[in-house]
């Protein structure tokens, strides 16, 4: 199976930042790829996969201007010689930043986008590429059909078990794929989200189809708004990486890391609680070594 970004592994943290030394394990996924890490590579693998097998020529895709997924998706079409499109949020006339310079660098083609017309990706595509059968819609985040079984995947991939599993959501569409795996198990294993964005209850429209007793979103934790730091978080963060080597960022992993140690301290996860928490990437090292 395609699979050339693989450098998972599993470590167990101890951290005074958290829950003062409570030991979890934490699914390292950010060393995955410098470029295409944690969850956008399990989401891209199974698009990829078909796209090969089917000889799709081009991959479209959404998002904002400082987009993982635009760039994971840009780097790997590159590497597996697929072309790639993105309608990109917002048509401000204003130079390329980093993220969309390395989306270019690797050969994606950029459309800037009116922020009202962005809405309607639907239309977005059907306007610019109609019903071409060469050509894969790829939502937002990666939201796809087959980013599921490459999430899901992580499940397959731990060695014990555990009473929760953390990960910080955007788009819901990891979360989904470990949720869909645990229906067809019966494990007695929850996956709690914490969401990133602020009062983003499409999640819970989105994860309704599935046993309640497998999940729960939490919305508390999003510290204002998605992609907003604080002085609080960037302190933890940087008190993280000094005990333990682990870099995290401030739009998800750090966000989560916070949220777990809440959830500890509010008496929600108790100290014979099996922990494991996930990594999710959003750490651009650029070029990739």
């Amino acid at each position: 199976m395609l699979s050339p970004f693989n450098d998972s592994r599993v470590d167990t943290i101890s951290s005074a930042l958290i829950g003062h030394g409570f030991e979890f394990d934490f699914l390292r996924d950010d060393l995955i790829h410098p470029i295409v890490s944690g969850n956008k590579w399990r989401k891209l693998k199974y698009i990829i996969q078909q796209a090969l097998q089917q000889n799709t020529q081009r991959l479209v895709s959404f998002g904002g201007a400082y987009s993982n997924h635009l760039v994971a998706l840009a780097y790997a079409g590159k590497h597996f010689g697929i072309e790639t499109h993105a309608f990109v949020r917002g048509d401000e006339d204003r130079p390329l930043n980093l993220y969309e310079s390395i989306c270019v660098d690797n050969g994606m083609i950029l459309h800037k986008t009116e922020r009202s017309a962005y809405r309607n990706k639907a239309l977005l595509f059907d306007t610019h590429f109609g019903t071409d059968p060469n050509t894969m819609f790829i939502d937002e985040g990666g939201d796809h059909p087959l980013a599921l079984p490459g999430c899901a995947e992580i499940l397959n991939e731990l060695s014990k078990h555990y009473d929760y599993i953390l990960l910080s959501i955007g788009t819901g569409t990891t979360m989904e794929g470990l949720v869909k795996a645990l229906a067809e198990k019966d494990s007695g294993t929850q996956i709690w989200g914490i969401s990133s964005l602020k009062n983003n209850f499409d999640l819970d429209r989105k994860l309704a189809p599935y046993p309640s007793a497998l999940y729960k979103i939490f919305h508390e934790f999003h510290r204002g708004k998605y992609a907003k730091s604080d002085p609080e978080l960037i302190q933890f963060i940087h008190a993280f990486y000094e005990e333990t080597g682990i870099k995290t960022d401030t739009v998800y992993t750090g966000k989560m890391l916070m949220a777990f140690n809440e959830l500890i301290q509010s008496g929600q996860i108790l100290p014979h609680h099996k922990v494991l928490c996930i990594h999710t990437g959003g750490l651009l090292a650029y070029p990739a070594q």
